[in-house]
């Protein structure tokens, strides 16, 4: 197994680079989405807050991102679309939450852990915010071989590893799948 590296944190600062990122990873997001609304229909998520609009109608959703210019791209985009009334956008980080207490039915991160300095503290927070019986999706990309060819494999973390974190923090009631290309971690209920 290669050694993780973790990234150096940063956010994007400019249009021209977050557009670029916008259009490589749309693709791959699309189906990211896809999954996310299979899961939450399963799970009977048909309202409330959650983080993604498109495939459930009705729910509200918050997205929540660090970057000003990732936070412009994501309105403009939700302005392009039908869900644009019920989409908003915070500016905020994964580690500290800016929203009160219990107020999601459902929080979904993306391709973030890899990226957090303290993910142990990031899904505490994830706890924090949860509803008493609300219910998360936490997917990232996993550390493998790929990592010769990619910083952020490199920075990834392993099945095992995301275990010992997720044991280390305050949210309950999850469960680890290890998947060829990525982790999710969800609530195991």
């Amino acid at each position: 197994m290669i050694k993780r590296k973790p990234l150096e944190s940063g956010v994007f600062e400019d249009m021209e680079t977050a557009k670029r990122y916008n259009k490589e990873v749309g693709g791959y997001m699309r189906l990211v989405s896809k999954s996310f609304v299979s899961v939450a229909r399963e799970w009977g998520v048909t309202d409330g807050e959650v983080g993604f609009a498109k495939g459930v109608p009705g729910v509200h959703v918050v997205g929540l991102d660090l970057s000003d210019v990732i936070l412009e791209l994501a309105r403009d985009n939700a302005q392009k679309s039908e869900v644009s009334l019920r989409v908003s956008f915070e500016e905020g980080d994964a580690e500290d939450i800016p929203f009160e207490d219990d107020r999601f039915d459902f929080v979904i991160s993306s391709d973030t852990l890899h990226l957090v300095n303290n993910p142990t503290k990031m899904f505490s927070e994830i706890h924090r915010v949860l509803e008493p019986q609300g219910r998360f999706l936490i997917s990232d990309i996993r550390r493998s071989w790929l990592g010769v060819f990619s910083v952020h494999v490199r920075a990834s973390y392993s099945a095992k590893e995301a275990e010992d974190l997720l044991s280390q923090s305050k949210l309950q009631n999850w469960k680890v799948k290890d998947y060829f290309f990525w982790l999710s971690i969800f609530s195991d209920e």
